[in-house]
């Protein structure tokens, strides 16, 4: 009788190895051969677990949204919603900035990557942007609701704004400014939120 053998990894630390590459490298920048030096798995036992380098991608992306970027992603989406929660959202990028080693974020890393990574995952970053676009809207909606902005604003374009200021500050984020620096472009974008 033929006993199966057992997995001599841990598959969670796999694939957050695998996601820090991801994450540093990019999806056309990280080899197979990367992903088995950073994560120790043999390329056999990659492929039986992840079936492909763009299956293992869109787990990291998973992994990167759910659990390594999971906090950023609450700090919209905490109640009571207004401006408070922009402004901590931006004061964690901030902080992100200054201590991931300039990576920027995955997500908007892989839909800059849009004509080199598959739809699938190209789809997921384009969910993931949209979603953090709407926490945008919700936190802008209860702000006006508590007299934080001025009424007549447009709260969809805000939000809309919000977005592509936050996804150039992670951009920004890889050409290593200074904090300071950062914190006066966040100064700039909320006070057109607030005026």
């Amino acid at each position: 009788m033929c006993m199966a053998r057992n997995k001599e990894y841990d598959r969670d630390k796999v694939l957050d190895a695998a996601t820090r590459l991801f994450w540093e490298k990019g999806y056309t920048g990280t080899s197979v051969n990367a992903l088995v030096q950073a994560t120790g798995l043999g390329k056999r036992s990659m492929y039986q677990e992840f079936g492909s380098k763009e299956n293992l991608f869109r787990e990291c992306l998973q992994n990167y949204m759910f659990n390594l970027n999971r906090e950023a992603n609450s700090i919209l989406g905490r109640q009571p919603q207004g401006l408070a929660n922009i402004e901590a959202f931006f004061a964690n990028r901030i902080d992100h900035a200054s201590t991931s080693n300039s990576k920027g974020c995955m997500v908007i890393n892989a839909a800059i990557e849009k004509e080199l990574i598959d739809a699938e995952a190209f789809d997921m970053a384009q969910k993931a942007l949209a979603g953090h676009e709407n926490a945008f809207f919700d936190c802008l909606e209860a702000a006006r609701s508590k007299g934080e902005i001025p009424e007549g604003k447009d709260l969809r374009a805000l939000a809309g704004f919000l977005m592509t200021f936050s996804a150039g500050l992670m951009v920004m984020c890889k050409t290593e400014p200074e904090k300071k620096a950062l914190a006066a472009s966040v100064d700039a974008a909320l006070s057109v939120v607030k005026n």
